[in-house]
């Protein structure tokens, strides 16, 4: 009886501690949702209540004179895919090559991670002479360039986690068949590692989305990203919450809607690279 009470209490516990943390990983999101949705007098008066409902911000954002956040929208998502299928075409087979041959040293994986560990500050005042030499300021190249460079180490590190779980005698076996390096690469290895390839994809996806340093500082008109676009409502007179609220909603609705199409592949591609060794 006592072990059964136990067990009972310890469950208990363990929805208790995942509700609570639902709760207030979901609070600043629906926070965000009702401030998209509530008149500036309102949210400066009554910031936790609800008292009027418009669409006014999202008919200002969407329609505003000189403030074109679609085409805020539309530029996030060429840079986003742009650097992603970039990315994955250099990650895959460097990730094959370093997990399949050990190309470097021992401590490659490490070196690869470095470059993400680091501020991405301390690079962009070098990187600013040189896109300014190259004529790469404000423009989707650039950004591209940049997101693919600083987003690609955790690209090659889930690959390489996953690769490294596929059974190495498949590979073998076609290679003694007659079979190219080059075609066990495309037609074994790819089909297989298609979840980890989803996976890796969202997670470069959602960092090149949400990245905002890189967008400011290299962007001036034509190419900004949406998390620019939100912050222009930031001015020296007057914070526009309302607008701000309404500017994060939209951007963040189709990356929402894209992950939950794609979660079980995400959740398996994650899965697995994490079963490793």
């Amino acid at each position: 009886m006592r072990a059964l009470r136990g067990k009972f209490v310890k469950k208990l516990l363990t929805y208790l501690a995942a509700i609570t943390a639902t709760v207030i990983m979901f609070f600043p999101v629906a926070y965000i949702a009702l401030l998209s949705f509530k008149p500036y007098a309102s949210i400066i008066m009554n910031p936790l209540g609800v008292d009027r409902l418009t669409l006014s911000n999202y008919i200002e954002v969407l329609s505003a004179p000189g403030y074109s956040f679609t085409q805020y929208i539309v530029n996030s998502v060429i840079i986003s895919l742009g650097s992603t299928a970039l990315a994955l075409a250099i990650a895959f087979p460097a990730a094959y090559s370093i997990q399949r041959f050990k190309t470097g040293s021992t401590n490659l994986s490490f070196y690869i991670l470095s470059l993400r560990l680091l501020p991405p500050i301390i690079f962009a005042v070098p990187l600013y002479i040189l896109y300014s030499m190259w004529g790469l300021i404000d423009t989707h190249v650039g950004l591209i360039l940049l997101y693919t460079t600083f987003n690609m180490p955790l690209t090659i590190f889930v690959l390489m986690s996953f690769i490294g779980e596929l059974p190495l005698e498949l590979e073998e076996s076609a290679l003694v068949d007659g079979a190219s390096r080059l075609t066990v690469l495309t037609r074994i290895v790819f089909p297989l590692t298609l979840p980890g390839l989803v996976a890796a994809s969202i997670l470069h996806f959602m960092a090149c989305w949400n990245e905002f340093l890189f967008a400011l500082i290299f962007t001036l008109k034509n190419a900004q990203t949406v998390t620019v676009g939100a912050s222009l409502y930031i001015t020296a007179w007057q914070i526009k919450w309302g607008h701000i609220a309404a500017a994060i909603s939209l951007s963040v609705t189709p990356t929402i809607i894209f992950i939950l199409l794609v979660q079980r592949k995400l959740v398996i591609g994650l899965t697995m690279g994490a079963l490793r060794g």
